[in-house]
């Protein structure tokens, strides 16, 4: 009985290891989105946060239903394999997370110097057509209308 009581004691400091596991990654995307959402001046709105609230009721509803699992399955194993392979999974989602919104940061930075790069390569364009609109007067745009 007593080695029944410990096995369980064990199976909770695991499951709690890996809940905690996932609660981190989870902080640590939110962390790394809010900073790249800072750096690209993006208004963060109460969305976002709730994507962020949305995303852990799924991961822990994922892991509950895991531990449910293990704990049927602890007759035949000894550990929370289940459990294990689904933290697993979800941890490498949340670290390709991380990693996309570290590439997005190069990628927004490197897209605005290329249209920058393009508006000045196409400038006398630009010119041309201010210089059109701003000589164009609402008469213009009356005659032109079609009825």
């Amino acid at each position: 009985m007593t080695q029944d009581w410990s096995h369980f004691n064990a199976l909770l400091t695991v499951l709690a290891v890996l809940y905690a596991c996932v609660f981190l990654s989870v902080l640590i995307d939110l962390f790394f989105g809010v900073k790249r959402a800072k750096r690209l001046n993006i208004v963060r709105t109460s969305f976002g946060y709730r994507r962020t609230i949305t995303k852990l009721t799924s991961y822990f509803g994922l892991m509950l239903m895991l531990s449910i699992a293990d704990i049927a399955a602890s007759v035949i194993f000894k550990m929370p394999y289940f459990t294990v392979i689904g933290t697993i999974g979800i941890l490498m989602v949340e670290a390709k997370s991380v990693y996309e919104n570290l590439r997005q940061e190069e990628k927004s930075v490197e897209k605005v110097q290329k249209a920058l790069l393009k508006l000045f390569e196409n400038k006398e364009e630009i010119k041309s057509l201010i210089t059109f609109l701003n000589t164009q007067t609402p008469k213009d745009y009356d005659t032109k209308r079609i009825t």
